[in-house]
């Protein structure tokens, strides 16, 4: 049976536009992580109840309504997308909403063994309040760089309508009941507006995809401890993935460590049978309801 993914409320021009700026990165790359066991986690009576996992799930759901800024970076790697990438951001959730990431590409390992250098080139995504501004910086191994796919600086501009306060309220507080439903006989996902045009920051900060894929059956994860990520109390969940994402990442389970007040995933970690990362994403530092650098929302 097919998906399919709605956004409540947006105009598909400005949904349009957004995936073209912001998911204009073609990133590739592979390298192999072994699963290393966490001398960190807590094993402490946790309330693994149906009530606790219902509102960790809604907070993933939910986690643009519960901070207003944040600021950080992580390591993406994906053996499925054939990337590994590292992500700068900072994200301004207030009455004017705003972002901005820097990406690169890593050093990572070729199927042969052998470690390539890191990639120079970098890509730097904004939206200033008004535009979604992208600017890639180009380089001259363009042709295998993960990142950088020209061989000179691109600068592309497009301007988009604010987010309504209706609009970025709609389907607030909502589980995950609300959030998948049957549409022409297909399951469909429906997706909160996110009013700051995060890029692929979204993934850990506003987590929803994870929620409503990973999370979906509850019959198949559970809190199972604390942990201390990149110097924040996480709360940690372990799971069992179900046949499709089995199949799409080559795994069996996953961890994820998310920030108990808010919702945002610290680190996520998808294992193969024998424990080799298949898919991470690990945050390096964050922080939460901080000042910002605002000149980073209008010149890099």
């Amino acid at each position: 049976m097919k998906k399919k993914f709605l956004i409540a409320g947006v105009a598909s021009v400005v949904l349009a536009v957004s995936l073209v700026v912001y998911n204009g990165t073609d990133i590739a790359g592979s390298q192999d992580n072994v699963a290393q066991a966490s001398a960190n986690i807590q094993k402490v009576k946790v309330q693994n109840t149906d009530e606790q996992k219902t509102k960790i799930q809604t907070l993933m759901l939910n986690s643009i309504d519960h901070y207003k800024t944040a600021k950080g970076s992580f390591e993406y790697f994906s053996e499925s997308g054939n990337f590994h990438i590292s992500v700068d951001y900072q994200t301004d959730l207030s009455d004017s909403p705003k972002s901005y990431e820097k990406v690169r590409g890593l050093a990572k390992e070729n199927k042969n063994g052998i470690t390539t250098a890191a990639e120079p080139g970098y890509e730097v995504s904004v939206y200033d309040g008004e535009n979604l501004i992208n600017y890639n910086s180009g380089s001259s191994d363009y042709q295998t760089n993960s990142v950088t796919k020209s061989n000179v600086p691109i600068k592309t501009i497009v301007k988009v309508g604010k987010v309504s306060e209706k609009e970025r309220n709609y389907l607030k507080n909502t589980t995950i009941h609300e959030r998948i439903t049957t549409v022409d006989g297909e399951k469909a996902y429906i997706h909160r507006i996110d009013p700051s045009y995060m890029g692929i920051a979204k993934t850990s900060l506003f987590p929803e995809d994870i929620a409503m894929g990973l999370l979906a059956d509850d019959a198949r994860w559970d809190i199972t401890g604390q942990e201390n990520i990149a110097g924040v109390k996480t709360v940690v969940i372990e799971g069992k993935l179900n046949s499709e994402y089995s199949k799409r990442y080559n795994a069996k389970t996953f961890k994820l460590n998310i920030e108990p007040n808010t919702g945002i995933m610290i680190q996520m970690e998808v294992f193969d049978s024998s424990g080799t990362i298949k898919e991470s994403i690990k945050t390096k530092n964050i922080e939460i309801n901080k000042s910002l650098d605002t000149k980073l929302f209008t010149s890099f």
